[in-house]
């Protein structure tokens, strides 16, 4: 799948002109978080068909922005006290048994979700960015 995007570089541009490093520090970190809730309400979606408590489902959490090397980060994962990051990374690659390759329902739920919301993601962040114009 194939995302063209324009306009984000004149939007980038003009904030750089108008705001401090920190100022653009600060859009940068609201822009990712908001497009990191959008990968975790499409992760949602996907996790539908599969759920059993929907334990999964409350325990998908986004993390802070961190930078490293320059660049910007942000995870989107799971924490809980059901401690269901165990299950979902079983779901999302499958695991063997008796040498036998087993596929569960949710087998590649998660890369299908983060396709799907690739476009929502650039969307997002955009917004998020032409808010502070």
């Amino acid at each position: 799948m194939s995302v063209e995007f324009r306009g984000f570089e004149e939007i980038y541009k003009k904030l750089q002109d108008q705001l401090s490093e920190q100022g653009l520090s600060r859009v940068q970190n609201k822009a990712l978080t908001a497009g990191a809730h959008e990968v975790s309400k499409e992760i949602s979606k996907e996790f539908v068909e599969f759920k059993d408590t929907g334990a999964s489902q409350d325990e998908i959490v986004v993390g802070k922005v961190t930078s490293r090397n320059g660049f910007k980060s942000i995870l989107v994962g799971w924490n809980g006290p059901k401690e269901r990051y165990r299950l979902v990374h079983l779901n999302e690659f499958g695991y063997n048994r008796s040498g036998e390759k087993i596929k569960p329902r949710g087998y590649g739920s998660i890369q299908r979700a983060i396709s799907n919301s690739e476009g929502a993601f650039l969307h997002a962040v955009t917004q998020e960015m032409k808010k502070q114009l």
